[in-house]
């Protein structure tokens, strides 16, 4: 049997229904992989277990074959299903005969929104940075760019790595997203990004800071686990909650300047397509053989406009792509030649 059991957010939360199940364990993990660093001497526990990382839920193989014959638990910070490899391993149990149960408990993510102020439903994609990888921070970074363009916040978690006995920090954190920034230039983050940093949430000397990326980088923050918040679109109460609760007095809207590629591409194509018909109108002197096909490029510029004003980018793209593929005919065909 493997048992999936969620600690809550410290030492304290554990439930007494996990506690009932550990009497008779013959195995017991606790994985490490965003969970708070032993120094902390907060989970001293009556019973023994063995810390594992991420790899090894990931592997899985030991704990499976173990949960055959044997009844082994896996605790976790917070709650079991919020990592998706968690719930990986439990279909895996799953499908090799294992019965597994899960024990559910507090997790960081139910308890931001009331701790920020932030609306709970206004959460977009949860995603992890990783201290040495060159592959996670630009995932990390499209999370962010695909939460602020559907106006959503996005809850970064920040990676213990066992074998180091290390934390993300937050400064290096926010600098892996600023480097990723120089390089995509899609605006998700800047020196003016309002961001939410939130240290040992639910634990002793729980510290959570609301400031500009600017003012964030100049700060030192005491011990982990951190957690970064950056929001999206906001209501207006939430703006007066971060006012509160912060003492902020003027907050930018995160995801104003966040566009599609679709938009991007409108907003190249649509003048490039009316600049090139006015200079072929002005060649070709509006010389009538053409008069009907000119009609026909603004018919479908102007429809390529009005689907991106109702936001059917996907029609917009495509009429201004039928422009353009009228006025390359033309072009082709050798009616008209242009320099530019």
């Amino acid at each position: 049997m493997l048992v999936f059991a969620g600690l809550g957010l410290n030492e304290k939360t554990i439930t007494n229904e996990i506690i009932e199940e550990i009497k008779d364990a013959d195995k017991i993990y606790f994985e490490r992989y965003t969970s708070p660093p032993m120094p902390y001497n907060e989970y001293e526990y009556n019973f023994q277990y063995e810390q594992v990382g991420r790899e090894f839920i990931e592997d899985g193989n030991k704990i499976l074959e173990q949960s055959k014959e044997e009844k082994v638990i896996l605790l976790t910070y917070g709650n079991p299903m919020i990592a998706t490899t968690h719930m990986d391993l439990k279909m895996r149990a799953t499908e090799v005969g294992i019965s597994t149960k899960v024990l559910h408990n507090t997790s960081i993510t139910t308890v931001l929104p009331g701790e920020t102020g932030l609306h709970s439903y206004k959460f977009g994609r949860i995603t992890t940075l990783m201290a040495e990888t060159q592959i996670a921070p630009l995932s990390v970074y499209e999370v962010i760019y695909k939460n602020l363009l559907s106006e959503l916040h996005s809850t970064i978690l920040m990676e213990y790595n066992l074998d180091t006995k290390k934390y993300l920090d937050p400064i290096d954190a926010i600098k892996q997203l600023l480097k990723i920034e120089e390089e995509q230039k899609k605006q998700v983050i800047n020196e003016s990004t309002i961001l939410i940093i939130a240290s040992r949430v639910g634990m002793n000397k729980q510290e959570i800071i609301c400031e500009s990326v600017s003012e964030l980088l100049k700060k030192h923050y005491d011990k982990p686990p951190y957690t970064l918040i950056i929001p999206g679109k906001l209501h207006f109460t939430e703006i007066e909650s971060l006012q509160q609760l912060f003492g902020i007095k003027d907050i930018t809207d995160n995801s104003i300047n966040i566009k599609s590629k679709a938009i991007d591409m409108l907003e190249n194509y649509i003048p490039k397509a009316k600049r090139t018909l006015n200079k072929i109108k002005e060649m070709t002197n509006e010389d009538n053989r053409y008069s009907d096909l000119f009609k026909n490029i603004e018919a479908y510029i102007d429809d390529s406009e009005r689907f991106r004003n109702e936001e059917r980018f996907e029609l917009a793209i495509l009429s201004i792509g039928y422009a353009e593929g009228l006025i390359d005919s033309l072009i082709f065909l050798g009616e008209v030649e242009l320099e530019w």
